[in-house]
């Protein structure tokens, strides 16, 4: 058995509703992985671009992988050709090797508007003239028929590459779209489709709003919402979102922008004498600093109570590019518990710096405790002899053999005392191990506190109740007492007594073999029911001779007696009438043959119209005839 303890944890992070810095580590190894084997001209696009925005610039020699790959009969093929040319030094495309393509998707009536971006952008890099007018009212006839946010990105990206004047209406409408995404637990924003689309749509406000030469009309808070979003993806599928998600970093860290501050611990969240202070970062997404600042902690509250313990305290600045501040945290008069800190950020320079307020970091002060009241007892599970009590003393174990039997009960308590308030305290887990010394089988069983402000703990087991859970292996067993709490700087493992022989009535029994429960387990075959025993056939041939014997006695009587049909109508209906008779009875038969249920009821309900018309007839028949009688 596997016992976990909690341990002190070296590194927390921040809360949800602050932002992280930028995973650029793990970005730039995607890239560098996907540049070593790429098969189609779309993730050569992304990993190029992608790595020249992180700063690396790549040799001229994938040009000729450009043109390997590129489909110069799709329209993206060439996009994502033409913007995978422009990120290396010296490769240029051959313009007349395109231009059929882009002209026929430009002038088409069924392009898309991710199509007519791409054939757009593509121009614009080959240096190929486009009717701008014609673009805009094929992208507002288009924005009538396809309304999605997706389709709203493209016409952001498609009115970028046009003039500033028609980059300035797209510009003009990002507020309208910002509106459309969906917030998620009040804290982050994001657009349907996942951070693929989210991506496209806020990268296509910061390049229409550049063309446009206008500021991104995005709220401050909305603008921290998408930032946090984006910067809780340290990990991300496709090289697409990978690409799209640098470039967003860097427009959140350009000084002509909002920059979102990113608040993050940087110390160890455990407080303790050995670690007295929180250590703070204060930079932009990139992690770069964002000029000196004066940070002030709020508040420091518990969170178990709300107890303040610090208040309006400012933070010392540790680094000449003001990009790490210190909170003096530890005293001995703020007692053991997590803790909340809010901060609040005010710039030298305020510029274009946003999220200064409502920073939450979240630290734990933690204490170093002692094991005290140790008793450890061994006594007749009737009460009938004395009971032996051993008090033992923290580290220190019993170095006596231990002995009992299937009539005696083992039993220990103890309590653990905070060193630093002198208080007893309650752990988060608190258990007693035997373990076999012949086998290594672990036994764990669960030390219970008592009520009350001691907390007691004791641990209680009973040889005759308890002796399954060793399977009643008589043996000697290694005892060993375990503690753990994350408040706690230091978790027990406390041996103590390495030779118990326990002695039980009943003869032992194997250890259960966990492994089996992970074996393929035996196919289980599905068995149909075995057909009934039927009789002997000459059973049913004598029954169905009984069924036929009134029709036989009939035929006889009638030879006998003679047929009387002078009281039979003559005429279409008496024929009609017995043809229909008759065509009920050869029903009958083939349904007894080879007809199911469904079909002979099928052809039943057809013969019986005529049957039902010729017989109503033939009745009407005889009833006028008895009454000329009369």
């Amino acid at each position: 058995m596997i016992i976990f303890i909690i341990l002190p944890i070296f590194s927390w992070s921040v809360v949800a509703a602050n932002l992280n810095v930028a995973n650029l580590n793990g970005l730039k190894a995607q890239f560098q992985t996907a540049i070593k084997s790429f098969s189609d001209i779309a993730s050569l696009h992304y990993t190029l671009a992608g790595i020249k925005e992180l700063g690396v610039q790549l040799p001229d020699s994938y040009c000729d992988n450009i043109n390997k790959l590129v489909d110069k009969l799709n329209v993206e093929s060439i996009y994502h050709a033409t913007e995978a040319s422009k990120t290396l030094v010296n490769c240029k495309l051959p313009v007349e090797d395109y231009r059929a393509t882009l002209t026929a998707v430009l002038q088409s009536e069924d392009s898309k508007t991710a199509e007519l971006y791409f054939a757009v952008r593509s121009s614009v890099i080959l240096g190929i003239t486009v009717d701008e007018s014609k673009i805009e009212k094929r992208l507002n006839l288009l924005a009538k028929t396809d309304d999605s946010v997706v389709s709203q990105g493209y016409a952001l990206l498609t009115g970028a590459q046009l003039s500033q004047t028609i980059a300035k209406s797209y510009a003009d409408t990002i507020n309208d779209l910002v509106q459309q995404a969906d917030e998620i637990d009040g804290s982050i924003l994001q657009y349907e489709g996942g951070i693929g689309a989210t991506a496209l749509i806020f990268n296509a406000f910061y390049e229409v709003a550049e063309k446009a030469g206008v500021p991104v009309k995005i709220d401050s808070k909305q603008l921290i919402k998408f930032a946090t979003y984006f910067s809780s993806k340290r990990h991300v599928a496709t090289l697409r979102s990978a690409y799209y998600l640098t470039k967003i970093f860097k427009h959140l860290s350009d000084n002509k922008n909002q920059v979102p501050v990113v608040v993050s611990r940087i110390s160890p969240s455990a407080i303790s004498p050995q670690n007295p202070s929180v250590l703070v970062s204060v930079t932009n997404i990139l992690g770069q600093p964002v000029g000196e600042m004066s940070v002030v902690a709020e508040s420091a509250k518990r969170k178990e109570d709300g107890v303040v313990v610090i208040s309006k305290q400012k933070l010392i600045s540790k680094a000449s590019d003001f990009s790490v501040y210190e909170l003096p945290f530890y005293d001995t008069k703020i007692p053991r518990g997590f803790y909340t800190i809010h901060l609040t950020l005010t710039a030298r320079n305020e510029g274009k710096l946003i999220g200064l307020t409502d920073n939450m970091i979240d630290v734990k002060v933690t204490s170093e405790g002692t094991i005290e009241n140790v008793e450890l007892t061994v006594s007749d599970r009737d009460n009938t002899a004395q009971a032996k009590t051993y008090k033992l003393s923290y580290p220190n174990g019993q170095t006596d053999k231990l002995e009992l039997d299937y009539h005696q009960k083992l039993t220990i308590k103890f309590q653990i005392k905070d060193k630093q308030s002198d208080e007893f305290v309650r752990v988060q887990q608190a258990f007693l191990r035997f373990t076999n010394k012949k086998s290594n089988k672990e036994i764990i069983y669960l030390a219970e506190p008592s009520d009350g402000a001691n907390s007691q703990y004791k641990v209680e087991v009973d040889l005759i109740t308890n002796a399954n859970d060793f399977r009643h292996q008589s043996d000697t067993y290694e005892l060993v007492l375990i503690l753990g709490d994350s408040l706690l700087q230091t978790a027990y493992e406390w041996k103590l007594n390495n030779n118990v022989q326990l002695t039980f009535h009943e003869e032992s029994l194997a250890d259960k073999n966990h492994q089996k429960l992970y074996l393929p387990r035996p196919e289980i075959i599905h068995q149909f029911r075995e057909d009934e025993k039927r009789p002997h056939n000459v059973v049913s041939l004598v029954f169905s001779a009984l069924t036929a014997l009134p029709l036989l006695v009939l035929l006889i009587l009638w030879l006998k007696i003679g047929f009387n049909l002078s009281g039979l109508p003559l005429g279409l209906s008496p024929l009609g009438f017995h043809i229909s008779h008759a065509a009920v009875f050869a029903l009958m038969f083939f349904y007894w043959k080879c007809l199911n249920m469904f079909q002979t009821m099928r052809y039943l309900a057809l013969v019986c119209i005529p049957l039902f018309l010729f017989g109503h007839r033939v009745l009407a028949t005889l009833a006028a005839r008895r009454a000329k009688k009369v």
